[in-house]
This record gives structure tokens, sequence and C-alpha cells, in this order.
């Protein structure tokens, strides 16, 4: 028994443990997604790309495709989507949204692997200090934007874009910096808050020369985000916000507790308001300049929350647990673990946090595959497209059904989308 317990602390027995469970979220999220992705549009997908492709390839002018291109979408200007829908397009001729799916997937891969990378690269923490990271990011509760295609690419891409941004600026790295904020901005309409984010972070460190150079290409880009700015008509009115403070607060500390599998509003609530409490501290407390990411990362999240807190409290608390929102709490959560880890040296303190990210992790992921939440997903989204092939559009997965089924018989009819052979 001795000699197993010896040959298992061996180090290159240890560190092959460690790559295996540091890999095992990676392997088990790629598996739900080449599972339950299915090559069928959901919701924004019929107007976002195949709508947009149906209207751009008619258009005779590069003014008019730019203009369509650059168009707005809701409150957004998601200029990135379309143009991985563009490519996919003339390169393939055809639309495939399980592509679109895996990719918009990868980029969120890649801002984990990013985040892990560069905090081994800039701290003293052991690799095995890293292992909460991937089973937090990891966890399956954004599963609204794992399995739809214009959300996976805008969403995931664009806090891609984002911690890029905010690593060079942290950094001061002028020019790498200026071009992220356009490309973050341009990916998702939440680029917005990158520039008050970035302008006082300059003023604050009295980087005078960056922050005038920023300042007025920022601007400009700004200014020409907003020309032809439309509010979105089903948008709830700012003074909504205003008038009804204690579902304004409730709003914003849910959307920042927003970390479970099941939409659990009073537990979202708490748990958003210990991590602004939390975040709070680490921010004002801590003065480290090797933190300087992690607290502009924890900016970044506190002003996507005020921002989506103003423009959609007014659609009520349950709104704050979707979904689509909670990689922005998984953010802010992976935050402040970095911080706790940096102010504890007790690795007791530190198993049992692991212990613990570990198995809610588990949990998780067997609520949602025990429960066939997934399958019932996919099945759904299958099922809509067999009925419309048989003459019923009510079951199509979008608000306006004869929209939808005007959209998808235009795109088989130009060949560039077959719902026919979506069919099992």
């Amino acid at each position: 028994m001795k000699d197993i317990i010896n040959n298992l602390s061996h180090p290159k027995i240890v560190n092959t443990i460690l790559w295996i469970a540091f890999l095992i979220p990676f392997i088990i999220y790629s598996i739900f997604i080449f599972r339950y992705a299915v090559n069928i549009p959901y919701q924004d997908d019929y107007d976002v790309v195949l709508n947009f492709i149906n209207t751009f390839i008619q258009m005779q002018t590069l003014e008019e495709k730019m203009a369509l291109l650059f168009s707005q979408h809701n409150e957004h200007r998601i200029v990135f989507d379309r143009i991985i829908f563009l490519c996919y397009y003339y390169l393939f001729h055809e639309v495939n949204f399980r592509f679109f799916i895996i990719f918009g997937n990868l980029g969120w891969i890649l801002t984990i692997i990013m985040l892990i990378s560069y905090l081994k690269k800039n701290s003293e923490f052991s690799f095995d200090y890293l292992l909460p990271i991937p089973y937090i990011l990891l966890l399956p509760i954004h599963h609204e934007n794992m399995f739809f295609a214009m959300a996976a690419i805008q969403n995931y891409w664009f806090v891609f874009f984002v911690i890029i941004f905010l690593i060079y600026l942290s950094k001061d790295k002028k020019f790498l910096f200026f071009a992220l904020f356009p490309i973050a901005l341009f990916t998702s309409g939440g680029g917005i808050v990158l520039y008050p984010l970035g302008n006082l972070f300059l003023i604050l460190r009295k980087k005078w020369w960056s922050f005038a150079l920023f300042f007025i290409l920022s601007t400009y880009f700004i200014a020409l985000y907003f020309h032809g700015y439309d509010k979105p008509p089903y948008h709830p009115n700012i003074f909504e916000t205003v008038l009804n403070p204690i579902r304004t607060i409730a709003y914003f500390f849910t959307f920042l507790g927003n970390i479970f599998i099941v939409p659990l509003s009073k537990l979202s609530l708490l748990t958003g308001f210990i991590l602004c409490v939390l975040s709070t501290y680490f921010i004002f407390i801590k003065q480290k300049e090797d933190n300087y990411l992690w607290k502009l990362m924890i900016c970044f999240v506190i002003f996507i929350t005020l921002t989506t807190t103003i423009t959609r409290s007014g659609f009520g608390i349950r709104q704050a647990v979707v979904s689509r929102y909670s990689l922005f709490p998984l953010l802010l959560l992976v935050c402040v673990y970095v911080f706790i880890i940096s102010s504890i040296s007790s690795t007791v303190a530190y198993r049992i946090i692991l212990i613990f990210t570990i198995f809610f992790w588990a949990i998780n992921a067997f609520i949602i595959e025990q429960n066939h939440f997934l399958l019932k997903m996919k099945e759904i989204r299958i099922a809509s497209i067999v009925a419309f092939s048989q003459g019923d559009k009510a079951s199509l997965l979008y608000p306006d059904q004869d929209l939808a089924a005007q959209i998808l018989l235009t795109t088989e009819r130009q060949h560039i989308y077959s719902y026919q052979d979506q069919r099992p």
C-alpha cells in the first residue's frame, strides 16, 4: 500500500493526473457541442443569418452591401457575425448552422485557454491552482449561447476580443488595444462599455498620451456606431429603471449571481450581492500591478451588468436569469477566485475550493444530461423543420412563423440553405 502511494506521488504521475483533470471539462463540453448541435436555424438565426444572406447576395452596389453589413440588429451592430456568415457562404456556397455553433464555441474555448495562459505566465501559481478556472467557465449553464449559432459567435467571440483588449490596455500596448476596440464594438453592442472603462483607466493611470489617442479614436467609433441608431421599439423605457428602484437593484444583483443551471432568482440575487461585495473589496483594497487585468475584467462585468439593468430591467427579474447572460457572472467568479488564491496561503483552503468547484460542475453537467435537456432541445429543433417540410409552419422557432417560412423558402430557392436536407 505504501509503495502504491509513493508511486502515485511521483511527479510524472501527478502531472498526468492534473492534465487529465484539466482536460475533462473541455472534453465533456466538446461532447455536448458535437452531440447536440444541429444545422437548423433558431430564433434570430432566421433574420441574422438566412435573411441577411438572402438580401446581401441580391444587392448590386458596394455601398448597399456595406450599409447592410453595418446595419443595426436590435441594439447591436453584429459585423463580425455577418463577416463569418459571408465567408462561409462564399467558400462553400451554403449556410451551415452546426458549423457556426462550433465556431462560436471555439471563441469561448480560446478565451479560457488565453486566461489560463495569462495567469500562468504572469503569476507564481502552480498548474494545479489553475484547475478551477475551466470547471467554472465550462459550466453548461450558458447553454442558450452554446447552441444558438448567431449568439454563440456574437457573445463568445465578443468576450474573447474584450479580454485581449483588456490585456493590452493593462500593459499600455497602444496600437493593439486601439485596434481591438472597434472589433469588440462591432461584434456586440456590449463593447460600448469599453469606451468609459478604457478612458477612465488611462486617466487613473495618468497615461495622458495614450488617453488622448484612445479618446479620439474611441469617440469616433462610438459616433459611427450610433449614427442612424434606433432604439428597439419593444425595449422598456429607461425611465422604468428610475421609477422602480427596488426592481432595478434586484435585477442588478440577480444578473450578477446568475450561475445556476435552474433559474433561481432569489439565490442568484444573494450570490450576486456576495460577488459584488467581494469584487468591490478586491478592486479598492488590493493594490498590485499584476492584478490590473483582473480588476479591469471585474469592472467590465459590472459595467455590462449596469448597462443591461438600465436597458432591460423593465422586462422583469426573470429576464436577469436567462441562460445567455450567465457567462458574465462566471467571468466575475473567476476574477474573485484569482484574488482569493492570491490572498491566502492555505493549501487546505485551496483544496476545498477545488473540490467544491469540481463538484458544482459535475452536478450541473449531471442535471443537464440526466434530464435530457439538450437532447429535448435538439429534438424540438429537428421536429420544427420536419413539421415545416410537411406543410406545418406553426412549429418554426421564430416569433413570426409566416416570415420564417418565407425566409426558408427563399433560401431553399436560392440554394443557400436546404431545410429538406435536415430531416432525419
